[in-house]
This record gives C-alpha cells, structure tokens and sequence, in this order.
C-alpha cells in the first residue's frame, strides 16, 4: 500500500528505432528522505535506477519531479523477464518469491520486473531463470547487476 508521503519521479526512457520500449518516460513510486527519495518500485524500462536507490530529483515543468541522478546505489539488482509461454507466470512469481526477490507485473507487454535483494543469492535467481529461458518460455534481461 502507498503511503501519503510518496511521491513518483519520472525517469525519461531511450525509445529504439523499433518503437520499443513502448514509453518515452517511466515514472517510479518513492519516499522522500532527507536528502533525496528512496526507490520504492521496480522498474520496467528505464535502466537508470532500481528499488532501493537514493536518488536526486529536480522540480520539471507543471512541478513534476524528474530523475536528477543517483546519489546511493542500493545492493538490488533488477531483472526483467518477458514471457513466452503466460501459463508459467504464477510459478514463476512463486518461485521468485520463495527466493525472497519483489517482482511486478506488466501484462499487456507480458512482463515482470524482479528485485533481487543483496541479501538474496543473485547466482541462484540467474540459475532458475536460465533454466526456464532453456525451456523456451521466457526470456529475459539483467540491466542492474549489483552483487
């Protein structure tokens, strides 16, 4: 559940000459802190912070508060994973969370963002996935490796 003292940051987004991603700008819960705002969300596109990280933000046009930079990066690691196969997509979040890693999901592109803690084991999370990218029924992408 949000709290009243979040706030979203916007992260502009590098759309590719394919059209992907399908957004120019991300925007990402976060709590205010005292000198900056704590991630609070997992990111689907914009590589350029993740859960956890404290971050800088500026003041845009219409008082919208866009990235700015990173001021502490936290341990987390971000993965993305899109499926092939849906009918895996409960297992998997299952999995992932036994594991003790955060995920979110994006249905309409059949996406899930996953948090991978410091304290979780990044090689065991890489190992599973690769198991079921070998299965053909995701594939996926590690743009934030920490550990």
């Amino acid at each position: 559940m949000r709290t009243h003292k979040e706030v979203k940051i916007n992260f502009k987004v590098q759309v590719g000459s394919d059209g992907y991603p399908p957004v120019a700008v991300e925007s990402l819960w976060a709590q205010p802190v005292e000198d900056g705002y704590i991630i609070d969300s997992i990111p689907f596109f914009t590589s350029d912070a993740t859960s956890g990280d404290r971050v800088r933000a500026q003041l845009g046009d219409e008082n919208a508060l866009w990235f700015a930079g990173i001021a502490e990066r936290s341990g987390n690691s971000l993965i993305r994973v899109v499926f092939f196969d849906l009918t895996c997509e409960d297992e998997l979040a299952a999995k992932l969370k036994d594991m003790g890693c955060g995920t979110e999901r994006m249905p309409q592109f059949k996406l899930m963002a996953i948090d991978v803690p410091s304290e979780v084991a990044l090689a065991e999370v890489q190992a599973y996935l690769s198991d079921r990218n070998s299965a053909g029924v995701i594939d996926y992408e590690e743009p934030i490796l920490r550990q």
